[in-house]
């Protein structure tokens, strides 16, 4: 497997199946479990809501079919990890952003679709050098799952959705 640092891919999905997708997950009644806190370190916030599609083996989502696996196909994923959907609420984040985390210690694949325009986004940092990934809808992050990155802040939505695939 090439070692790749990062990219950024812009108007990833087809703009039909991108809206879709974006409905179904803002729709009112959709099913969003909340967690206590967004990384080891709680100080940061007080948590999120997610809605897992993959994790432990099983599939936890009817959006597993119709939704992920077609963007599992464009990532050219061979064997998924975890995926699923976050709402980070802006009120949640007591500072302006969670601490640096990795999501595993091996060498797979993180990938972050953005749902939503606002000042947030994703930060990675890589040989102490800090990347901001500004939160535009369609547009992904795709990064090896080793780097370390957070969540900062967003002040100009209510929410900011993402759905997080983590894969080789």
């Amino acid at each position: 497997m090439e070692k790749f640092e990062y990219k950024i891919i812009d108007n990833f999905l087809d703009k039909e199946f991108f809206l879709r997708l974006k409905k179904q997950i803002e729709y009112e009644d959709f099913p969003w479990r909340r967690r206590i806190e967004c990384t080891r370190d709680s100080k940061n916030d007080k948590g999120y809501f997610t809605h897992s599609i993959f994790n432990e083996f099983k599939i936890n989502s009817p959006m597993y079919e119709n939704t992920l696996i077609p963007i599992l196909y464009k990532l050219k994923a061979r064997s998924i990890i975890n995926a699923s959907v976050h709402m980070f609420l802006t009120e949640f984040f007591l500072k302006k952003s969670t601490v640096y985390h990795q999501d595993w210690p091996y060498n797979s694949t993180t990938a972050i679709l953005n749902l939503t325009n606002c000042d947030g986004g994703t930060q990675l940092k890589i040989k102490n050098k800090e990347i901001v990934v500004e939160s535009k809808e369609n547009r992904i992050v795709i990064f090896n799952t080793q780097i370390k990155h957070r969540t900062i802040k967003n002040t100009t939505a209510g929410a900011r959705y993402i759905l997080n695939m983590n894969y080789f």
